[in-house]
């Protein structure tokens, strides 16, 4: 008998680890548009960490850009990030994309900074 009931309670959270744990809203950001705000986190972070100033002399604010840009709000990015966040295999998969993003930009700025300066952009990976 206990071990049925370990089978059927191992069975169920095996199951319920399967599906996403929040429902699909109304208001969802389609998968290509939220990798590329959190591509657009990403870097706004980066420069915020590297030099700060940056952003504060040109009076970039995450929020205003993001929120312009997208035509989202906090809340529509909150429901849908935590959506995408319920099925972790699925998350990955987005972020995957975020980074690939990244890499891609990062290679064309390299060819801007060559071309601008003459000097090849330091490769640190």
């Amino acid at each position: 008998m206990k071990k049925i009931v370990l089978l059927i309670g191992l069975l169920s959270v095996v199951v319920a680890c399967d599906k996403k744990i929040m429902e699909k809203p109304a208001n969802l950001i389609p998968e290509d548009k939220m990798v590329e705000i959190l591509t657009d986190i990403a870097i706004y972070q980066a420069i915020d960490g590297y030099d700060p100033q940056k952003l504060t002399t040109n009076n970039v604010k995450l929020n205003d850009f993001i929120f312009n840009k997208y035509k989202v709000n906090a809340k529509v990015i909150e429901t849908s990030n935590k959506y995408y966040a319920s099925d972790v295999e699925g998350y990955k998969k987005l972020y995957s994309k975020v980074i690939d993003n990244l890499q891609e930009q990062r290679e064309v700025a390299g060819v801007e900074i060559e071309k601008t300066t003459g000097v090849k952009p330091v490769d640190d990976q």
